[in-house]
C-alpha cells in the first residue's frame, strides 16, 4: 500500500513537474511571438505599450539599414504643444521630409525628475549627429504625482547643455535647444553593456533619460552611422597681397564664401580647391547627407552640391559642386598655426544674412580636452577669437590678415560674449592627408610662412 502511494506520488509529482515545464515553455513561446497589432495584446501587453502606457506604432524593416523603425513625417514641430505629445517615444523613428525627401533616424525620449512641489520633464530627440529638445517646469504638484500642476518655466534646452553617460559629463553648446553630440559619446552608447546612467542636467536638475531610449540609441549607432572614404583633395599655391585691408580681403574673398542650404538646416561654406570643392561644418549638412545640397553664391548663382565626406572627429564635411565658372579656392594657410594677438576676419551667412564680415583677433590656440568634446577629438587645435560667430557662420573661413584662411568657424560659447571658436584648417588638411602644393619647387618660390606667395 505504502509502495502504491509512493509510485502514485512520484506520478504526480513529475506530472505536475510536466506540466509546469509545458507551461512554462507555452508561455515564452507566447511571449515571443506578442502580435502588438492583434486586439489581445495592442495597448495591454508591456511589449506592446510606451512607457506612458500608450500602444507603441507599428515598426517595419528599414530596406537601408535593417533597422526596424517607425515611419514619421519629419516636417513637424515635434516639441510644441501638443505634437510632443504624440510622438512615438522609446521606437527608432524614419523622418522624412515631404519638402525635399530627407531622411534621418531619430529616437524620441519623455522622461520626468519629481522633487515636491516641482516636476521637471525634459523632451528629447537623439540622432547620429545631435540632440534636440525641451524642457518644462511645473508647480502646484501633489506629494505623490503631478496631476494637477501647472508649467511655470522651461522651452528650449539651455546652452551650455550637460550631459553625462558612462562616468564622462560633457558640456555641449547650441542654438535653439539643438547640440552636436560627441564622437565619444556617440561610441560609448553604441559600446554600451548596459542602459542606464543616461541623464541630463537642466539648470540645477538632473533628469535620467530612459533605458529603452538609450538600447534603440546603441542599436541606432550601430547601424546607420556611414563610413566614408577620404576624398582626393589637392590644394593650390596661391598669390596674395600682403596686408590688405578689410575691404580688400571681404572683395577678394566673398566671392569663394557660399550659403549652404541643407534639408531644414543652413549654414555657410568655402571652396578650397578651384574645381568645386567646398568645406563646411558637419552639423551644417546633418540629416541632408544623402540628398543634393542647394549652393548659393554672391554673384546669385546656385549650384548643387553632394557630400563626399563627413568627419565626425572635427566637425567639418565636404561637399563636391559641379558646373561651370564655379568660383576660385581660397588661399589655404597649411603651413603655421596663428598667434595670439594676429588679426582675423569671419565671414560667413548669421541667421541667413549671407556676405557678413566680422573682425576680431586671436585671443589663443588652444588643444581641445574635454570642455571641447562636442567640437573636435581630444588633442585637436581650436582657434579663439573675438570676431563675432553667430548662427549661420558655422562653416565659414576665419581668415587671417593676409585673408588666407586659417580655420573653420565653428561655434559661439553662447553663455559668453565675444568667446568663440574655429576649428584649425592645419588640423583638417592633416586629418584629409593633403600633400603640401608645389612639391621640390616651393622651395625656390619664397613663400610666406602659410605656404603661399605675395605679389
Amino acid at each position: 500500500m505504502r509502495l502504491k502511494k509512493s509510485i502514485i506520488s512520484i506520478i504526480s509529482f513529475g506530472s505536475f513537474f510536466g506540466l509546469s515545464t509545458f507551461s512554462s515553455l507555452s508561455e515564452s513561446s507566447i511571449a515571443a511571438k506578442i502580435n502588438c497589432e492583434s486586439p489581445v495584446h495592442r495597448g495591454k501587453h508591456k511589449d506592446c505599450v510606451d512607457k506612458d502606457g500608450r500602444p507603441k506604432r507599428k515598426e517595419l524593416i528599414d530596406p537601408d539599414t535593417g533597422l526596424s523603425v517607425v515611419e514619421m513625417e519629419s516636417d513637424i514641430l515635434w516639441n510644441r504643444i501638443p505634437r510632443r505629445n504624440k510622438v512615438p517615444y522609446e521606437q527608432i523613428v524614419k523622418s522624412t521630409s515631404s519638402f525635399d525627401g530627407s531622411t534621418e533616424y531619430v529616437v524620441y525620449d519623455r522622461n520626468y525628475k519629481f522633487s515636491y512641489p516641482y516636476e521637471s520633464t525634459v523632451f528629447t530627440k537623439w540622432s547620429s549627429d545631435y540632440v534636440r529638445g525641451i524642457w518644462t517646469l511645473k508647480a502646484g504638484c501633489g506629494l505623490i504625482a503631478c496631476t494637477a500642476g501647472y508649467e511655470t518655466d522651461g522651452g528650449d534646452l539651455p546652452s551650455p547643455l550637460e550631459v553625462k553617460f558612462a562616468g564622462r559629463t560633457y558640456s555641449l553648446y547650441g542654438d535653439d535647444g539643438k547640440f552636436m553630440l560627441p564622437n565619444r559619446f556617440v561610441n560609448d552608447i553604441k559600446n554600451a553593456k548596459t542602459y542606464d546612467g543616461l541623464s541630463i542636467r537642466v539648470r540645477r536638475t538632473v533628469v535620467p533619460i530612459g533605458e529603452k531610449t538609450v538600447e534603440k540609441l546603441s542599436l541606432l549607432y550601430k547601424k546607420s552611422i556611414k563610413k566614408w572614404d577620404l576624398p582626393k583633395i589637392a590644394i593650390n599655391i596661391k598669390n596674395i597681397k600682403k596686408n590688405p585691408s578689410i575691404k580688400e580681403i571681404a572683395g577678394s574673398s566673398l566671392p569663394s564664401v557660399v550659403t549652404v542650404r541643407a534639408g531644414s538646416g543652413q549654414g555657410t561654406g568655402f571652396f578650397i580647391t578651384d574645381g568645386g570643392t567646398i568645406l563646411t561644418n558637419r552639423h551644417v549638412v546633418s540629416g541632408a547627407s544623402n540628398k543634393e545640397i542647394l549652393i548659393d553664391t554672391v554673384s546669385g548663382r546656385q549650384y548643387k552640391g553632394k557630400v563626399t565626406f563627413i568627419s565626425r572627429e572635427d566637425d567639418f564635411a565636404i561637399i563636391d559642386v559641379k558646373g561651370t565658372d564655379l568660383p576660385k579656392a581660397l588661399p589655404i594657410c597649411y603651413s603655421n598655426y596663428p598667434m595670439a594677438g594676429e588679426d582675423v576676419v569671419a565671414l560667413g551667412s548669421p541667421l541667413g544674412l549671407s556676405n557678413t564680415v566680422t573682425r576680431g583677433i586671436v585671443s589663443a590656440l588652444r588643444r581641445s580636452g574635454s570642455d571641447f568634446d562636442s567640437i573636435v577629438m581630444s588633442g585637436s587645435s581650436l582657434i579663439q577669437t573675438d570676431a563675432a560667430i553667430n548662427p549661420g557662420n558655422s562653416g565659414g573661413p576665419l581668415l587671417n590678415e593676409n585673408g588666407e584662411v586659417i580655420g573653420v568657424n565653428t561655434f559661439g560659447k553662447t553663455s559668453s560674449e565675444g568667446l568663440n571658436f574655429a576649428v584649425s584648417i592645419v588640423d583638417i588638411m592633416q586629418q584629409l592627408k593633403v600633400r603640401r602644393p608645389g612639391g621640390l619647387e616651393a622651395l625656390e618660390m619664397k613663400l610666406n610662412s602659410c605656404g603661399n606667395k605675395f605679389n
